[in-house]
């Protein structure tokens, strides 16, 4: 019984840890775009010449949006919207602040949701 317990913790763990770790499941341009950390071009490379995928993403720079990878054994930025990446990224909207139509819009004649992560 506990050696039974033991694995299936460790598979739990394991599966978690793996799950945590954020990776480049496609590429969707071709060529794809290699960055300086500043988010410059420095080069080309073909499609044809990328490893294949998934690829673990060594950093993430938010406020540029970049992922930093290795490729050909150089670690490289490439930009996160050439890129699917695994898990993507959630954008949070201010529910509060978001746009409502009014009942007799006569400029919008569509229908404006929340979604589900907003409780309006």
């Amino acid at each position: 019984m506990n050696k039974t317990c033991l694995f299936l913790l460790s598979a739990l763990v394991s599966h978690a840890s793996l799950a945590a770790t954020p990776t480049v499941e496609e590429f969707l341009a071709d060529p794809v775009a290699v960055l300086d950390e500043q988010g410059k071009l420095e080069r080309e490379v073909a499609l044809s010449e990328v490893p294949p995928n998934p690829l673990p993403v060594l950093q993430y720079n938010e406020e540029l949006e970049l992922v930093q990878v290795e490729l050909a054994g150089k670690k490289v930025w490439l930009d996160t919207m050439d890129l699917r990446l695994n898990p993507s990224k959630l954008v949070k909207l201010p529910c509060q602040k978001m746009p409502t139509s009014q009942a007799q819009d006569q400029q919008n004649n569509s229908t404006i949701g929340f979604g589900a992560g907003c409780s309006k």
